[in-house]
């Protein structure tokens, strides 16, 4: 039996849809922030995409070289980003009280280590668009602004959509029946 079977069958439909959704939605703003909002990963590898761009093979090629170019920094700088943001974690859920000079060089580190990965992201980015011509730029900028505007209707949508009552239902845990002897 899979993980996401027993998950399933432990937490009922109600509870597994809504851990489903918090996951996705984590994950989802987590590339969103790391890479542009929508258009993100190997979008000239998404063949709507690259139709609606008009990709030549040699402009997909070239830009899988840049990718491949800088995806072990991307990897590298990810990893010091996690680290550097666990070290902060574990310092301030500690039982003791946080040192605030400590916090304070922890914060900063971590927020190097973000700055390190937008810029080689930005970078990236930029010898991407490089090898696009201009109007492929202003449609792939579209694309981007399109996509960033439909996932802040849906978290507004989200966030303002009450819970249905068979969602309630389904997410709290049923209280045991008494036995009777």
């Amino acid at each position: 039996m899979s993980l996401a079977t027993r998950t399933a069958g432990a937490l009922g439909r109600g509870a597994m849809r809504g851990v489903v959704c918090a996951a996705l939605l984590l994950f989802g703003a987590a590339s969103v922030r790391a890479q542009g909002a929508g258009v993100e990963g190997k979008w000239w590898k998404r063949p709507r995409i690259a139709a609606a761009l008009n990709l030549s093979t040699d402009q997909v090629d070239q830009l899988e070289k840049i990718f491949a170019r800088a995806k072990p920094r991307l990897i590298d700088l990810r990893a010091d980003l996690q680290k550097k943001q666990f070290a902060y974690e574990q310092a301030m859920s500690g039982a003791q009280e946080a040192d605030r000079k400590t916090v304070e060089g922890l914060i900063e580190a971590r927020e190097a280590a973000r700055a390190a990965l937008q810029k080689e992201l930005a970078l990236m980015e930029l010898d991407m668009k490089q090898v696009l011509n201009p109007d492929q730029r202003e449609r792939l900028a579209r694309m981007r602004e399109n996509a960033r505007l439909l996932a802040q209707e849906r978290r507004r949508r989200m966030r303002d959509a009450p819970p249905s009552d068979d969602d309630l239902l389904d997410a709290a845990p049923t209280p045991a029946k008494p036995r009777s002897n």
